[in-house]
């Protein structure tokens, strides 16, 4: 996903508010709630599907309408998790230039053991 001007901004906004002493804590949270937004979208998708009361045109056209209202917001949750992401990613590369090691960068960021 490519970010918009506006979340570049907000990004850069981050990155500039940390420091050496909080870069892995940040990182950390908005990894984890990014996982959080993500599991909950993805573990209830089914539960977000419009069923028709019948196979009438009203019926029909109500469906897709809900189904439409319903696919717009999860849509915006969609986008905040990938903006919740590239900001985790900002952080990464912020954390690689304050010299920490793969053990902690892989801890902090939820990634497997460094293959060398």
């Amino acid at each position: 996903m490519t970010s918009s001007p506006e979340q570049q901004r907000s990004i850069e906004g981050l990155v500039a508010q940390v420091n050496v002493d909080n870069v892995l804590q940040v990182a950390g949270l908005l990894r984890n709630q990014a996982d959080v937004i993500e599991r909950n979208l993805t573990e209830r998708s089914w539960q977000l599907r419009v069923i028709p009361c019948g196979l009438d045109p009203v019926s029909q056209d109500a469906r897709a309408l809900f189904q439409s209202k319903i696919d717009q917001v999860l849509e915006v949750h969609w986008a905040h998790c990938a903006e919740l992401r590239a900001a985790v990613e900002a952080l990464r590369q912020n954390a690689v230039r304050y010299d920490f090691t793969e053990t902690e960068l892989a801890r902090a960021f939820g990634e497997g053991p460094a293959t060398s």
